[in-house]
């Protein structure tokens, strides 16, 4: 059902809504449902949209900690990325979950969102989902070219902090690319992760660029065709356009 535009600052009946929904999920799938949606929250009129915080992944450890062992867990991811801290935490717990873990892309995941999805069994998109680079930001600058610029000038035209930004980006993208052969290690074969590590880090694309369920598979990753009807169902909740903060914050408050 669809909140129309009278009844959309009515808090509860939507927490109820949403609850409902994620219930009705999980006895259909036999699975914990997790949600991490940065979407507008229709009694938020003002405001930019959030990404991942720290506060998400407490709120994702513990629902994570909660879970028996070896039950499923499903997450549905919808966000354009955030604090890679944030996102790596929630990799590395999903990693090391013992039950089946399928993470869900009804439309975007981007940045550490794919980094989310990349500790999936199973990422379950649409033609039309997108994935995204996890090359490292630095002070708001793409990391491959911070690295690629002190090969196109001397070293005296350079400043000392454009110096000092590209070594720190050296360093996160090897970081980053250890995570992700991390993530993949047993998913595919050392060599293919290695290649996927860098096609994902080395900033051959532009933080931005889609990565979709077609190329995801080219790429060798669990990507399956088929969200759940009832993941679209939580989005009728939402409002569309710009946020304040996410529907996360929602469960957080139940």
């Amino acid at each position: 059902m669809w909140f129309k535009r009278s009844d959309s600052r009515d808090k509860n009946a939507i927490l109820a809504a949403r609850q409902a929904i994620l219930e009705s999920l999980e006895a259909e799938r036999g699975s914990r449902v997790i949600p991490l949606i940065h979407r507008r929250e229709p009694w938020d009129k003002n405001g930019e949209g959030e990404r991942i915080t720290i506060e998400d992944s407490e709120f994702i450890l513990m629902r994570i900690r909660e879970t028996p062992k070896k039950q499923p867990l499903d997450l549905i991811v919808h966000t354009p990325g955030g604090l890679a801290l944030a996102a790596e935490m929630i990799a590395m717990a999903l990693a090391h979950h013992q039950g089946t873990v399928t993470v869900m892309v009804p439309f975007y995941a981007m940045s550490g969102g794919t980094l989310i999805a990349l500790a999936a069994d199973a990422i379950l998109m649409e033609p039309y989902s997108v994935l995204g680079p996890v090359d490292p930001q630095i002070a708001g600058w793409p990391s491959g070219s911070l690295i690629r610029i002190l090969g196109r000038k001397q070293i005296e035209a350079i400043q000392d902090q454009t110096i000092i930004l590209s070594d720190v980006a050296r360093m996160a993208v090897e970081n980053m690319k250890g995570f992700v052969r991390w993530l993949l290690r047993e998913k595919m074969p050392a060599s293919q992760a290695e290649a996927v590590a860098e096609f994902l880090t080395g900033g051959y694309l532009t933080h931005d660029s889609p990565i979709t369920l077609a190329v995801g598979r080219q790429l060798g990753l669990a990507a399956v065709e088929g969200v759940p009807a009832k993941v679209y169902d939580l989005f009728s909740t939402c409002e569309f356009g710009v946020c304040k903060r996410p529907c996360l914050a929602s469960y957080a408050e139940r």
